[in-house]
């Protein structure tokens, strides 16, 4: 009698539970790998990039219009006067809830920039399911036409810049990390710049992956300009972004050069407040191998070493000094975010002076030194393919 009782409490008590009766099934999630932002004609554009999980498990399918090369991906594009806007209209186009926690890489336009990164980041990291830790890049072709790139290597062009972003090939900057870059003191953000590869001539023309060259440069939150080689090597190196890169180094009265690739670098920022002087002390300290000679000069020579680690230094050094002329004289904007440094070192002496930091900046005084050793010589000494005693 008393396992009868117990029995009907237990089916009463049940019908209490609520279960889970609001869950939203995987079958009904359309699953955003990566977005894009536009600005077309006054409106804001946001894309999606969508995996097709009908087609996730591969096979010899191929995509068609707007998906990838392994036919995993669709693109889906709404506008509005504002993101959201553009989100809420974006939803209608597509049959299935949109889910956008796995999103990793945001793209942003040029063109979308030069309205200001305020409200897009606003956005993006006030609704729930956008992750902050998403790679950012910038664009100079729209956000639609890298997000629709038909990637021969990878599933999709997400997966692409993921990877690139992993390699460290130019800057890796997440959702979060530009927030806080624009919030800052100095206003400015640096972020990787895409543009799209030329395609091969038999292939279609979004059969071709992102291609990385170049920086660009927000001030005030919004896009400025873009810089290029050697300006852009420079300032990488200003933001310790400096990776993945083989440095040509020339000695004086030698023909040929010596290309070294970095093992390490590391940038150092010491501000000093001197008799009220400011000044900012760069310290560059890098390791590299010597991956080509095209020289006649034997590296088993003690002085041929001491004189190409002075050459590198100096080359170090003038990559900084570009970067910091087109930051200082031309732009006259903080990219390198020497405020934030003061302001953590000389929290009361900032307090007096941040309102005139834009006019104190372009005449701050920056020393600039570099201290590199050069840890290895590749797999041979002297330089090849020349007799031996030629290189003597």
């Amino acid at each position: 009698m008393r396992g009868c009782r117990t029995l009907i409490m237990l089916l009463l008590s049940s019908i209490l539970l609520t279960g889970c009766w609001d869950r939203t099934e995987i079958n009904d999630l359309a699953i955003v790998l990566a977005t894009g932002v536009d600005y077309q004609e006054g409106q804001a554009q946001l894309t999606a990039q969508i995996f097709i999980p009908r087609k996730g498990g591969g096979g010899s399918e191929s995509g068609g219009a707007g998906e990838g090369a392994s036919g995993v991906t669709m693109i889906r594009t709404a506008e509005g006067d504002n993101i959201a806007e553009a989100l809420n209209r974006l939803q209608r186009k597509v049959a299935r809830h949109m889910f956008w926690g796995q999103c990793e890489v945001i793209v942003i336009s040029e063109e979308a920039g030069k309205q200001g990164l305020r409200e897009y980041i606003d956005f993006l990291l006030r609704y729930p399911q956008f992750r902050e830790h998403a790679y950012v890049f910038s664009s100079q072709e729209s956000a639609k036409d890298i997000l629709a790139l038909l990637d021969p290597l990878e599933r999709s062009t997400s997966e692409s810049l993921r990877e690139m972003a992993n390699m460290n090939l130019g800057t890796r900057v997440t959702l979060l990390e530009l927030s806080q870059s624009i919030q800052g003191a100095s206003g400015s953000a640096v972020l990787t710049r895409i543009l799209i590869a030329p395609p091969e001539p038999k292939d279609g023309p979004n059969a071709t992956t992102p291609l990385l060259k170049g920086i660009s440069l927000y001030k005030h939150g919004r896009y400025a300009l873009t810089v290029k080689e050697p300006v852009s090597l420079g300032v990488l190196l200003m933001i310790n972004e400096l990776n993945n890169i083989i440095i040509p180094v020339k000695l004086d009265q030698q023909k040929g050069t010596f290309s070294i690739q970095p093992t390490s670098i590391t940038t150092t920022l010491t501000p000093r407040i001197v008799n009220r002087e400011w000044l900012m002390k760069i310290r560059i300290v890098a390791k590299g191998e010597v991956v080509m000679n095209t020289t006649d000069a034997n590296l088993t020579d003690p002085a041929k070493m001491i004189e190409l680690n002075q050459a590198w230094e100096d080359k170090l050094k003038e990559l900084a000094q570009q970067a910091l002329h087109m930051s200082q004289k031309e732009q006259k904007t903080d990219f390198f975010r020497f405020a934030d440094t003061f302001r953590r070192h000389y929290p009361q002496e900032w307090k007096k002076k941040k309102d005139q930091w834009e006019a104190m900046y372009p005449q701050l005084q920056v020393d600039v030194s570099a201290k590199t050793s050069i840890t290895g010589n590749g797999r041979s000494t002297g330089p090849q393919g020349i007799p031996e005693q030629s290189a003597d």
